[in-house]
């Protein structure tokens, strides 16, 4: 290995340890993962598990059932002269035993699961302000130049340098501020001091503020709906007192959504404020996510990034690049939204003059005009924009890959 390869390498180590908004939105972006995985995952598991303790106290209540029939008898009552059904004792006393250890009827392995999952979801968005806040104050120190620090001679000696007791006075002071500041208040110390924009107008804020007070209740009040809850969300759900608050698989997949959404837009905020030099990669990741978010059917995720994107100037030939593609993407989940009216002032915005191939036929098939897509099949792939797994991975092709359309069936041959 040459020189400059082996110090190409450390440099890229280096910055790969170098904390940045970009190491923390990679962050962000796996937990959330992570955390959707494992609930998606066991959830199923769980609800597996729930499903045969049912089954066997079914089971069970019938063969007692079916079982009791079977040991009564039928006697005369001498006072009424009336015949009357009997159990053994001695069955009695074995029937009171058996039911004593019979299976649980109280299938709650989901219940855990799904709390323990959206437990995860907060914490990491917990995390998520905790780090922006630590990577500002670290970075922009003067912010902090005119705060008085209480400090004592003992914990000064407990340092080897000056940076690390700046460090850790940083550290106190975002402590202090998660813990002193009410969730609405920390908004607008990012939205105030900070000058980040909270995209208000795309981020559901109201809903954010739902799902924290309701992991509250879970942490603090064990799932029970209370008065506080009631007043700081307004009830959206018209639960009532007392209550007993439950995860249900479209509520944690709602609250994903929101949180997920909420952390990319603030986080895209953050990096192009306190890390302009890196904004094309920035301009990138939204790219990249509008994509993921495509073929995962997240659309309304699709949507609202792409209007953030929509504020956004092109500095280069890179970020034209990435923001035409976001265009694209944009039309995609409009298009598979039906909403032809926000669709008609998107496609308005896309130049495909001198776009290549695959971005014609991308043209071409969200303006439903398929004429020619073969030719330009072929085009696409003696340049190498397109092969079939592509084909079969592109949300784009959703519309037209259907197994018994004539074009379809033409277009795969195009691949042969």
């Amino acid at each position: 290995m040459s020189e400059k390869e082996t110090e190409v390498e450390k440099n890229e180590e280096i910055e790969k340890n170098i904390e940045n908004v970009q190491s923390i939105f990679n962050s962000f972006n796996e937990n959330l993962s992570s955390v959707k995985i494992y609930f998606s995952k066991f959830g199923n598991l769980a609800s597996g598990e729930d499903e045969n303790i049912k089954e066997s106290s079914d089971t069970f209540f019938k063969e007692v059932f079916a079982d009791m029939k079977k040991n009564k008898e039928r006697v005369v009552n001498p006072d009424t002269q009336e015949e009357e059904e009997l159990i053994d004792k001695e069955y009695f006393k074995n029937l009171v035993k058996r039911v004593s250890k019979r299976p649980k009827l109280t299938p709650r392995n989901y219940e855990i699961l799904s709390r323990s999952s959206f437990l995860m979801l907060n914490n990491y968005f917990e995390y998520l302000l905790t780090d922006l806040l630590s990577y500002y104050y670290n970075k922009f120190k003067d912010s902090l130049s005119e705060k008085e620090f209480k400090v004592t001679l003992k914990e000064l000696n407990e340092f080897e340098t000056i940076e690390e007791a700046t460090k850790s006075l940083i550290l106190k002071e975002v402590e202090s501020i998660l813990v002193e500041k009410t969730f609405n208040e920390l908004l607008e110390h990012f939205e105030k001091p900070l000058s980040i924009s909270l995209e208000k107008e795309l981020i559901q804020w109201n809903k954010i503020i739902e799902i924290r007070e309701r992991r509250h209740l879970i942490v603090h009040n064990s799932s029970i709906i209370n008065k506080k809850y009631i007043s700081r969300t307004g009830n959206p759900f018209k639960l009532e007192i007392g209550d007993t608050l439950h995860i249900q698989e479209d509520y944690f997949e709602n609250s994903w959504n929101e949180l997920k959404i909420a952390g990319q837009l603030l986080l895209f905020n953050c990096w192009g404020k306190w890390d302009k030099d890196n904004t094309n990669n920035a301009i990138y990741q939204i790219m990249i996510q509008t994509f993921e978010d495509l073929k995962d059917k997240n659309l309304d995720l699709v949507r609202r990034t792409c209007e953030y994107s929509n504020q956004i100037e092109a500095k280069n030939e890179d970020q034209e690049d990435y923001l035409f593609r976001i265009k694209i993407n944009h039309a995609i989940a409009l298009k598979k939204l039906n909403n032809q009216k926000a669709l008609d002032k998107v496609i308005k915005t896309i130049k495909i003059g001198t776009a290549t191939p695959i971005f014609k036929i991308a043209y071409k098939i969200i303006t439903n005009d398929f004429k020619d897509l073969p030719k330009l099949f072929k085009k696409a792939i003696v340049i190498e924009e397109l092969n079939i797994d592509f084909y079969l991975e592109w949300p784009i092709f959703d519309f037209i890959r259907i197994e018994e359309s004539e074009l379809h069936k033409e277009l795969l041959k195009t691949f042969k």
